[in-house]
């Protein structure tokens, strides 16, 4: 991750990428082989592979939210690529895998949380500008930590919107109307019809608030010389992993598929 200002690249962030890559790998080789292989629902269900599924969604989704400033030059470019790649990887999945086919995966929304951040971005800046027009830097600094806040709460209101309510599993605080769950194209928002299956979906609600916490806990951590300067420290093999994260995205399911498909066939 280049900074605008300078040619340093933030290695650590690389590294922590890398590690979500490797629990990632291992994540959807399970996948296959309890889910896929061995039809064992039980283990989808536990409460540990949905904590385990969940820290490596929102540890790519916050680092990349952390990085956005770093690309913003060619953030239309990036944006539409990954809507690209994510929707062939829709296609290849209907085509090849149907009974596990992936409608707005996760790279599906990274690509529509990029286009989003840009006007986002802009918003931001201008608002940075009129402060410090006006010497407030320190409220400048205090307006991330207030909207990292707000998003976290906009993230727990919004976290099953998917599922037709507010609120939690064990408390349901309303639900929502139920027109809104009855057209296809309002799916990607985070309101999928009743018969709508996806084996990795990202709405953008509540995952854009997730997203858009990592912009703004960048904007404090790159504010502050000693981070800045930690981050840089490279970590062999994991720092360069991290930098191949999407290229590792995009191969490593089919690999993942053929190694627990040739153990399952030696073993049974």
């Amino acid at each position: 991750m280049k900074e605008n200002t300078g040619s340093k690249r933030f290695h650590i962030l690389d590294a922590y990428r890398g590690i979500t890559m490797i629990s990632m790998v291992l994540y959807h080789a399970s996948y296959d082989y309890f889910i896929i292989f061995m039809k064992n629902h039980d283990w989808l269900m536990s409460k540990v592979t949905f904590l385990w599924q969940q820290s490596i969604c929102i540890s790519f989704i916050i680092i990349s939210g952390i990085v956005w400033p770093f690309g913003k030059k060619h953030a239309l470019k990036r944006g539409l690529i990954l809507i690209a790649l994510g929707t062939a990887i829709t296609f290849v999945t209907l085509i090849f895998m149907p009974n596990e086919t992936i409608y707005y995966g996760i790279l599906t929304f990274m690509g529509i949380a990029t286009l989003f951040t840009i006007p986002y971005d802009n918003l931001a800046n201008i608002i940075d500008i009129k402060r410090s027009g006006r010497n407030d830097r320190a409220s400048a600094g205090n307006s991330d930590i207030i909207m990292i806040f707000i998003c976290l709460i906009l993230f727990a209101l919004t976290r099953h919107f998917p599922n037709g309510y507010i609120g939690s599993r064990s408390h349901i605080i309303t639900r929502l109307p139920e027109n809104l769950y009855k057209y296809p194209a309002f799916a990607p928002l985070g309101f999928p019809p009743s018969d709508f299956r996806s084996s990795d979906y990202f709405p953008v609600l509540p995952w854009i608030f997730m997203y858009i916490f990592g912009y703004h806990l960048g904007r404090i951590l790159f504010k502050i010389d000693r981070i800045r300067t930690l981050l840089t420290y490279r970590i062999p093999f994991l720092t360069r992993l991290g930098t191949k994260s999407l290229l590792i995205y995009i191969i490593h399911q089919p690999v993942c598929y053929c190694i627990v498909w040739a153990i399952v066939k030696l073993i049974y």
